[in-house]
């Protein structure tokens, strides 16, 4: 098991103790924050799957979630699906999407993967802003439609009461958090590091590298659209700006920021990306900006990202009273 990976139970245990008892503490405008955290760390997550452990980074993600949240939206007002049932329709979809993208992306490896990616994203938006597809994607306008209730048995919870969103977020997030952490602690996550560490190696052992890195591709593109319809399903909103490649830098800054090769990073800067957006844009102009030397200063000094800043100092050591 990666040495990374030996603390995750315990990390996703006390991170889901301290996320229940959340709402006891924090007001309800707090609790859409934190869902919204936990969303697009989801989404940063399956960014890191691929850019993190297998070695390829991807400006792609926001085709899967995109696909997920309209996958999710047109199961609800076209096909009466309900919530679980929506959740399918949006996997299935973003998973299809990260196959068929994968296929030709994985046939190539460095900054061709990278301009591929971005090659795809762009295209794949050109075609969906025009004209042809606004009767499914609304084009900016967005398409609202009516949550689904969370149902649970004889059970029925309205998804838009913010306790109960930020309860199914919860839960949703973490069986994918844990999900992904026995797909890596397993031998198909060894066989992940190490094309990320040395592909011809991988490749005279015996290994189907482009099919283990479509493999990658596909199971990142399914936790990108869970992402995706999460977000859709608990705003209740589309718009087709989820599909612009902008939305995959999102997921290279929180991952770079919060610490590439761990699950809890994307979380992480997430996290310190949203909640420090939300106090800096109302003490500082154009606090994207800060955002940036922010990034930079991690870059330069930080490359673990916060994750690993924080293990290196509790490693180091005291001198001595």
């Amino acid at each position: 098991m990666s040495p990374r990976l030996r603390q995750a139970p315990l990390v996703l245990v006390a991170t889901l103790a301290a996320l229940f008892l959340a709402p006891a503490v924090v007001l309800p405008y707090y609790r859409i924050v934190l869902a919204e955290i936990l969303v697009w760390g989801l989404f940063g997550m399956a960014f890191d799957l691929l850019f993190g452990y297998t070695g390829m980074l991807s400006f792609g993600q926001a085709l899967f979630f995109g696909a997920g949240a309209y996958g999710a939206a047109y199961a609800v007002f076209k096909l009466g699906a309900g919530l679980w049932g929506a959740l399918a329709v949006a996997v299935v979809v973003a998973t299809v999407f990260a196959v068929a993208v994968g296929f030709f992306a994985v046939r190539v490896s460095g900054h061709y993967f990278l301009v591929l990616t971005i090659t795809f994203s762009v295209v794949i938006f050109l075609v969906l802003e025009s004209g042809h597809w606004r009767w499914i994607t609304g084009g900016y306008s967005g398409r609202p439609f009516p949550a689904p209730p969370i149902t649970l048995g004889p059970l029925s919870l309205p998804l838009t009461n913010s306790l109960a969103g930020y309860y199914f977020v919860v839960a949703a997030v973490a069986g994918a958090y844990a999900l992904c952490y026995l797909l890596l602690a397993s031998g198909l996550g060894w066989v992940f590091l190490s094309i990320r560490e040395n592909e011809p190696r991988a490749r005279l052992l015996g290994y189907n590298v482009e099919g283990y890195k479509l493999l990658a591709f596909s199971i990142s593109g399914f936790f990108a659209g869970l992402s995706g319809a999460l977000y859709a399903l608990t705003s209740q909103y589309t718009n087709l700006s989820f599909f612009h490649w902008t939305i995959s830098t999102n997921a290279v800054v929180w991952t770079v920021i919060g610490g590439t090769g761990t699950l809890l990073g994307p979380f992480l800067g997430s996290g310190l990306f949203i909640a420090g957006g939300d106090f800096l844009s109302a003490q500082v102009p154009n606090f994207p900006i800060a955002i940036g030397v922010l990034l930079l200063v991690f870059v330069l000094f930080a490359p673990e990202g916060l994750l690993g800043l924080l293990r290196r100092l509790a490693r180091r050591p005291t001198a001595p009273v």
